[in-house]
């Protein structure tokens, strides 16, 4: 696999033990009929969780501020899941296929990756982001 800017990035954001306030993270599973979940994190500490259940007609929204340490934790991990490869193959949806996607935003670049809802548990990747960006909110959406 080449190295690419953000693999670099972020790998230098780890060896500095600072992380820059240009920093944005966003999960975004939101279904226009089934509703979902926008997760960003940015990096000066602030979390947004927006959540609409189905039918819902706005999303509820939280917010919380985490420390540089724990925002560090989650770049070791996107580093460790090499979470700016898209593996998933495309293809055309199938009927009410849902998208889960990973966008990281940095230093002028950005990377978007994206997995199949369902396939979410068995790949074991955008799953662990997801998990994580929600266990800094200490409560169920």
């Amino acid at each position: 696999m080449p190295f690419t800017n953000m693999e670099r990035d972020l790998k230098a954001m780890l060896a500095s033990q600072q992380v820059p306030a240009d920093l944005s993270i966003t999960y975004d599973d939101m279904h226009g009929l089934w509703g979902g979940s926008i997760l960003t994190v940015r990096g000066d500490g602030r979390l947004e969780r927006q959540v609409r259940p189905r039918g819902a007609q706005a999303p509820g929204i939280s917010k919380k501020q985490v420390g540089e340490h724990k925002l560090l934790d989650l770049v070791q991990l996107l580093v460790e899941l090499s979470a700016w490869e898209q593996r998933t193959p495309n293809s055309s949806p199938v009927p009410d296929e849902s998208r889960s996607y990973l966008t990281i935003n940095l230093k002028g670049n950005t990377s978007l990756m994206w997995e199949r809802f369902n396939d979410m548990p068995a790949n074991n990747r955008l799953i662990r982001i997801k998990d994580w960006i929600e266990g800094q909110f200490g409560d169920n959406p």
